[in-house]
């Protein structure tokens, strides 16, 4: 059995590498959360936004939902593999995984 493991991001896509280089380390059946700064990502037409596509669809994509709305992300336009989740969905999330990076 293979270790899951989900990837939080909390950095813009454009401020630092740490986004390029949690993709490069997703492996199948992980996860990736967007929190804070990181839901730009989300942008529609964007180099971050299209390169999340190419994640195999095993790979669970969530974003927080507050920070989505702090941030006036359009919710309509966001990709539709993108599950939105609250606080305490990102608690059931981080426990359901075997380990949990923070980028």
């Amino acid at each position: 059995m293979s270790t899951t493991i989900l990837h939080i991001l909390r950095h813009a896509p454009q401020d630092d590498t740490h986004f390029a280089s949690s993709l490069r380390v997703m492996g199948p059946h992980q996860g990736l959360l967007l929190i804070e700064d990181a839901v730009y990502a989300l942008l529609p037409r964007t180099s971050s936004a299209n390169a999340m596509q190419l994640l195999p669809g095993s790979v669970g994509l969530y974003a927080l939902e507050s920070d989505v709305q702090a941030r006036g992300l359009p919710i309509d336009d966001l990709p539709r593999r993108v599950m939105l989740i609250d606080y305490a969905q990102m608690v059931e999330l981080c426990i359901s995984h075997d380990k949990v990076l923070s980028w």
